[in-house]
């Protein structure tokens, strides 16, 4: 990124590890630089380390390394294995860069090419390092001050969206059912020709997924379970006014309101898992608010009180919340996706 501002020093730890292993990609650790003040501010304190992971919708997750990672060093200062990374700040050799094929063409602007790269390079037979003595510093911006212009007409469907599908599509193997689980209108964006992508994961003999998971991943599942399958998802319409439950903003906690349909998804988009849970994103609809509450779901928990009537239309909690008069019925999946221009299979 060309926001940065780096460290002292900050060079030689990155190298080290690739000078003695090419195929390792090295990651610095990334401080906030404040937007307005350009005040450094370290993002970790103290002892603490931390390592890139994901969620089931391909939102990139940082939480703290696990005790198996702690004690395989000696010195807390040496690099540590990581999953994944965020993106735009790392160092690789680049010839082996090229020889995985560099970043996939078909991913649009920005959005998965940190996953795509991640899992390309540990299931092909390289390593991902964090490296704690190297630091740069990184202004985040409050908004994105483009669009994605032309570029988004190219795909049907949000392009991030469809940047992820790629990924999921060529690297994910079966795990990908709960990427499309968590993002179900995802089943039906076009991700583009995956022939090459696909051609070169058999060239390289790259191990599976599940491989990945048990051996490099291990600590996902203990913070983002499997998911349940979807009973029911799609947009929850009035039966009278045909208005559309809205979770009114993308940053918890809000109150869900009826509005206007607008038939694009989003907000709008609900799923109800077979174990109770009904949300959307990596938001629940809170229980016990005693109001239709938008909460970030709790993390490890894929389970809630929500039960939904396809005769009443009603959906209620075990604990006697009952928003039916609200909600209405969940719209049939086939109508909405008709509405919103997508071939039915």
């Amino acid at each position: 990124d060309a926001h940065c501002e780096v460290g002292i020093n900050w060079l030689p730890p990155l190298l080290a590890p690739i000078r003695a292993n090419r195929r390792a990609m090295t990651v610095p650790v990334i401080d906030g630089i404040d937007k307005d003040t350009f005040e450094y501010r370290p993002v970790y304190h103290g002892r603490q380390h931390f390592r890139g992971i994901f969620e089931w919708g391909m939102l990139y997750k940082e939480i703290e390394i696990p005790e198996e990672e702690i004690k395989r060093r000696k010195y807390h200062s040496e690099p540590y294995k990581s999953p994944t990374h965020a993106g735009g700040l790392f160092a690789i050799d680049r010839k082996y860069f090229l020889e995985l094929g560099g970043y996939d063409p078909g991913l649009l602007v920005w959005g998965g090419e940190n996953f795509e790269l991640s899992f390309k390079i540990w299931q092909c037979g390289g390593q991902i390092y964090w490296v704690p003595c190297s630091r740069v510093g990184h202004v985040y911006r409050g908004f994105m001050p483009y669009s994605f212009g032309k570029l988004a007409q190219k795909r049907k469907g949000p392009l991030i969206t469809v940047n992820y599908k790629r990924v999921v599509e060529v690297w994910m193997d079966e795990y990908k059912e709960y990427f499309y689980t968590r993002e179900p209108l995802a089943t039906y964006y076009d991700a583009g020709d995956l022939t090459s992508q696909l051609e070169l994961r058999k060239r390289l003999q790259c191990k599976g997924f599940r491989w990945f998971m048990k051996n490099v991943a291990y600590d996902v599942l203990k913070n983002f379970p499997l998911l349940p399958r979807n009973l029911f998802w799609g947009e929850i319409r009035h039966d009278s006014t045909g208005q559309c439950l809205d979770a009114m903003g993308a940053h918890p906690p809000s109150t869900a309101a009826l509005s206007t349909c607008h038939g694009t998804g989003g907000n709008q988009v609900f799923r109800l898992n077979a174990e109770g849970q009904l949300g959307l994103g990596e938001r629940c609809m809170d229980a016990t608010s005693g109001s239709m509450e938008v909460v970030y779901c709790s993390l490890g928990t894929v389970d809630g009180p929500w039960e939904y009537s396809v005769v009443s239309g009603m959906c209620a909690s075990f604990g006697g919340l009952s928003i039916a008069f609200v909600l209405g019925r969940i719209w049939a999946t086939k109508a909405m996706l008709s509405s919103m221009g997508f071939p039915l299979p």
